[in-house]
C-alpha cells in the first residue's frame, strides 16, 4: 500500500518463501517466525474491505488459490463486505507472492534485522536505519517495526538511549489447541459464519471454515486445567470435540490432516512511542501486533493489523518530510480507532480467565447482560436485524453505538437485556464430569 503511493521499500522477512505450487504446499511450508500460524484463524470482514479500498487485484489471487468468501449477511450498505475462509499460512503465501513481485518493493529472504541505527545529536533519537546479522546497514527514511508479538524494539530502542512511551501487558493464562481437517468427499461445512462455537464453564471450543475444502476445530482451556496436556492426544482431542452438540457435525465431517497444535503464551499488550503526546524516537513506527498484540478470543489481530496499515499507508505522504507528525498521526489513529478495541478486549479476558479457572474446579456458566451476546440470541430467536447487527459488529464494520442508533433494534434489545437474570447458568453443553471421564 505504502509502495502503490510511490515508495521505494525494502521488507526484511526471515523465514523462506512459500512452496508456490498448492495451497497444501503453502500450509506445510515453515514459519518459525508465525508461531501461531498453524493455529484456526477468522479473518473478520475489515480485512477484505482494507484489501478491496487499497488493493483489489490481491483478493483476485486469493480467490484463484481457493479462498472462499464466508456465508455473512452484512445487510443493506454493506453488499461489498465479506469475510475469507483460510488457513493463515495459505493466505499469508498470496499476500507474499504479490508483494514479492511488487514494483517498488525489495524482499530480501533469510535476512535478519538485530538492531536500529540512529541519527543525529537531539534529545529524541532519529531512526535511521537497521543492521543486520551480517553486520550490514540498510538506511530508510522510515523503519516500520512489524515483528509481531515478539518485537524487539524495546532492546532496540534501548540500545539507543530511547525507550517505549507506553507499554500495557495482560497475560491471558490460557493454551490454545487446534487441528486441521478436510471435508470428506460429498460433504459440505456446517456453516460458513464462523466461528460455530460451544462454550463450557471450563474450556472454549470453536470450528472454523477454510480454504480448500479445509476447516480447523480448536479449544482453549486455562493453564491452571489439570488435563490439559492430555487434551492435545488426537483420539481424546477428537473425542472431546464429538461430544460436544455445537461440534459433533464438524468432527464427523472431515479427516484429520495435522496433529493437535499448542500455543501458549499468549496475552494482551499495547506499546507506543508517544510520551505525554511527544515522540520518544523518531523515523520509527510500531506496527500490527507490534503495536497492539490481542489475545485471540475475538479473532481480531489479523483485521486489526490490516486496518493500522491501511492508516499509515493513508499517511505516507509524511513518510520522509515530517517524522514527528507522522507517528503522532498513526498513533493518534491508533488510540481512537483500535484503542476502544483493545480495551474491551482486556475487559473480557480479565472475567474470561477467572471463569475457566472456577469452570475447571467445577463451577458454572455465568450468565451477564452482555449486549452483544444478546444480540446474537436474538437472532437464534429469529430476530433478523439483530443477527446483521452481530455480525457488523463482530467482524470490525461496525460498532454497537452505531448500530443501536436504529430506534426498533435498541428497544428490542434492551428490552431482551432487562429479562437476563445474572448469576449460575448450568454446567455447559459438556459437563466437567464428562470431560474429565473422556480425557481419563
Amino acid at each position: 500500500m505504502v509502495a502503490r503511493r510511490g515508495h521505494q521499500v525494502v521488507v526484511f522477512e526471515t523465514d523462506a518463501d512459500p512452496a508456490a505450487v498448492t495451497a497444501d504446499d503453502d500450509f506445510n511450508s515453515p514459519r518459525p517466525g508465525v508461531p501461531q500460524g498453524q493455529h484456526g484463524h477468522v479473518f473478520r470482514a475489515r480485512v477484505s474491505r482494507v484489501l478491496r479500498e487499497e488493493v483489489p487485484d490481491v483478493i483476485d489471487e486469493m480467490l484463484i488459490h481457493g479462498i472462499p468468501k464466508a456465508g455473512f449477511d452484512f445487510g443493506d450498505g454493506y453488499e461489498n463486505d465479506f469475510a475469507l475462509m483460510a488457513r493463515r499460512p495459505v493466505l499469508e503465501a498470496v499476500l507474499r507472492r504479490v508483494v514479492g513481485h511488487e514494483a517498488g518493493v525489495e524482499v530480501r529472504t533469510g535476512e535478519r534485522v538485530t538492531g536500529l541505527t540512529a541519527a543525529g545529536d537531539g534529545s529524541v533519537p532519529r531512526v535511521s536505519g537497521v543492521r543486520t546479522r551480517g553486520g550490514h546497514t540498510a538506511p530508510a527514511d522510515l523503519v516500520i517495526d512489524c515483528c509481531g508479538r515478539r518485537s524487539a524494539s524495546p532492546r532496540w530502542l534501548a540500545e539507543l538511549g530511547a525507550g517505549l512511551g507506553l507499554e500495557h501487558y495482560q497475560p491471558c493464562d490460557l493454551h490454545y489447541f487446534a487441528r486441521h481437517y478436510r471435508l470428506l468427499p460429498g460433504t459440505h461445512f456446517p456453516n460458513t459464519t464462523f466461528p460455530d462455537g460451544a462454550f463450557t464453564p471450563y474450556g472454549i471450543f470453536l470450528a472454523m471454515a477454510e480454504d480448500n475444502g479445509t476447516f480447523c476445530l480448536a479449544g482453549a482451556l486455562s493453564k491452571a486445567d489439570p488435563y490439559r496436556s492430555s487434551f492435545r492426544n488426537e483420539k481424546l482431542f477428537d473425542r472431546v470435540m464429538a461430544a460436544l452438540p455445537r461440534m459433533q457435525t464438524w468432527a464427523g465431517a472431515g479427516t484429520p490432516i495435522t496433529d493437535v497444535e499448542l500455543m501458549g503464551g499468549l496475552a494482551n499488550r499495547r506499546r507506543s512511542l508517544l510520551k505525554n503526546g511527544q515522540p520518544t524516537v523518531t523515523g520509527l513506527l510500531l506496527l500490527g501486533d507490534a503495536s497492539h498484540y490481542t489475545n485471540a478470543t475475538f479473532g481480531q489481530g489479523v483485521a486489526l493489523g490490516f486496518w493500522q496499515a491501511q492508516a499509515l499507508a493513508r499517511h505516507a505522504h509524511l513518510i520522509g518530510q515530517d517524522h514527528p507528525a507522522l507517528l503522532c498521526e498513526v498513533e493518534a489513529w491508533t488510540n481512537r480507532v483500535l484503542g476502544p478495541r483493545y480495551a474491551q478486549q482486556v475487559q473480557v479476558d480479565e472475567a474470561m480467565v477467572g471463569g475457566l479457572r472456577a469452570g475447571v474446579a467445577g463451577g458454572p456458566l455465568v450468565r451477564t447482560r452482555d449486549p452483544g451476546g444478546a444480540l446474537a440470541a436474538m437472532a437464534a430467536l429469529g430476530d433478523t436485524q439483530a443477527g446483521i447487527a452481530f455480525y457488523r459488529i463482530d467482524n470490525l464494520l461496525t460498532d454497537l453505538t452505531a448500530e443501536v442508533s436504529d430506534t426498533s433494534l435498541n428497544r428490542r434489545l434492551e428490552t431482551f437485556l432487562a429479562d437476563i437474570k445474572e448469576g449460575p447458568d448450568g454446567l455447559g453443553p459438556l459437563p466437567r464430569a464428562a470431560f474429565e471421564a473422556i480425557l481419563r
